[in-house]
């Protein structure tokens, strides 16, 4: 009996075809399943590019809600290199005349000078810093400490005063004592507390009463500010005019001038528009349905979507509670109005007007809604927030549909081998017959022909 190497040869039938057409039939809930998991991914993908929107979203309105970030006070110095400016939003609007008379700095003392190699009986040297015996400080010297030792048991103390030993081309030394702060508050003065060495020298030639410690003393920053003295422990002056910060650099005079910055305002609620529009733009563009082909997008007739576009829209119409007295409480009275297509404009003629009038109800009200908007998008994007559950639910079906399709998988495997066997079997059936047939035709054939 021949072999049979393919399906068909025995029976002269395409089998082989016949068994592809079953099996694509067989297919179908595979086909089906496999549908669904590439939809599941292209809705996951969707969401993860609205989720950047809205994370981008988020960071514009935080921008918003911290008046800091967004200052609408400049303030500059006729001579930086005299006395630099810095405004906060709390900055009031005006010009200062100001003298910079002093500036701060810490107090540094020398010591004598000594040969190298020259050491220290043993004692102690007491701290006192700002001539307060609360912030007393004692640093023990061992016998025979030469002047870097000395410094460096100064320094291991960290009491406030840091010691440097300075060799000269000679080869003497000197030690530098130097406070940590400036400011005339600071002020540090050192006492010794020794018998008299039995070798090297005696440690009250560090006091501070002794002639040979000589230097600077401690100061504060002074300036002038319209004739009006004023000092600060630091170069910095902070606190002596509402919303403005001043560095003294060197003595001389400048003019400061504070002024309404729009600028950055603009830049900040631009970006804000910008981001909302964005999150607008990716919704509508993965949900909407196109009449004429019939066809929609992946995430057409999705719930989640409208109800996160709602959610924003709310936190646009909704006046927060923070401005229920305030002048400005819309966002359309700064020029940011909503159009026909959903999407935000910003009308920067119109803010820039209002940031001049007044940019304190500016900044209020912009705080208020970015904190408004910075709630919306966290509740949306938290662990158990709606996008969040929906990206997972959408992540929970794709390893559902998987496994489902790794079962059918298995059984049209096992489908296709009972198939393969009875078309096998049939094939070889059929070609015994044929031969059979063949047999006994011949045979006949051979009886007649005798006869």
């Amino acid at each position: 009996m021949a072999n049979i190497s393919s399906l068909g040869i025995g029976t002269g039938v395409d089998l082989q075809k016949m068994l592809t057409t079953i099996m694509a039939a067989e297919r179908a809930p595979l086909t089906a399943i496999e549908n669904k998991i590439s939809s599941a991914n292209t809705k996951i993908s969707a969401y993860g590019t609205i989720s950047s929107r809205l994370d981008t979203l988020g960071t514009a309105a935080n921008t918003l809600s911290s008046p800091s970030q967004m200052s609408a006070v400049s303030a500059s110095s006729s001579d930086a290199n005299i006395l630099g400016a810095s405004a906060s939003f709390t900055a009031a609007i005006g010009s200062y005349s100001m003298e910079v008379t002093q500036l701060a700095s810490a107090q540094k003392s020398f010591s004598n000078t000594y040969a190298s190699g020259t050491t220290f009986g043993a004692g102690e040297l007491t701290f006192s810093v700002g001539n307060n015996p609360a912030t007393n400080k004692t640093v023990q010297i061992a016998a025979d400490s030469n002047l870097t030792q000395v410094s460096s048991s100064i320094n291991s103390a960290k009491i406030g005063v840091t010691a440097t030993v300075v060799t000269s081309d000679d080869g003497s030394q000197r030690m530098i004592l130097t406070g940590e702060k400036s400011g005339k508050d600071n002020v540090f003065s050192i006492t010794s507390s020794t018998a008299t060495p039995t070798s090297g020298s005696s440690l009250t030639a560090f006091d501070t009463t002794t002639p040979g410690l000589i230097g600077s003393t401690a100061q504060d920053a002074k300036m002038k500010i319209d004739g009006i003295e004023v000092s600060s422990s630091t170069n910095t002056f902070s606190s002596v005019i509402a919303g403005l910060t001043l560095t003294a650099k060197k003595t001389g005079t400048v003019d400061i001038t504070t002024k309404n910055d729009a600028e950055k305002i603009k830049t900040s609620v631009q970006a804000f528009v910008d981001a909302f529009n964005g999150v607008s733009t990716s919704i509508k563009s993965n949900s909407g349905y196109d009449s004429v082909t019939k066809t929609g997008q992946a995430l057409t007739g999705d719930s989640t979507v409208r109800t996160v576009l709602s959610m924003l829209n709310s936190a646009r119409t909704n006046t927060p509670s923070s401005l229920s007295g305030a002048t400005l409480k819309s966002l359309s009275e700064i020029g940011i109005t909503i159009q026909q297509n959903g999407q935000l404009k910003l009308d920067s003629t119109k803010l820039e007007t209002a940031i001049n009038n007044s940019p304190n109800d500016v900044t209020n009200l912009l705080k208020a809604y970015g904190e408004s908007f910075s709630n919306t998008v966290n509740s949306l994007q938290s662990t158990d927030g709606m996008v969040s559950n929906r990206i997972n639910g959408l992540k929970s079906s794709v390893t559902r549909f998987t496994d489902n399709k790794e079962a059918v998988e298995n059984r049209l495997s096992l489908i296709e081998k009972r198939y393969r066997a009875q078309f096998t079997a049939l094939d070889k059936y059929v070609n015994t017959m044929q031969t059979t047939s063949g047999y006994l035709g011949q045979q006949l054939a051979q009886l007649t022909s005798s006869s």
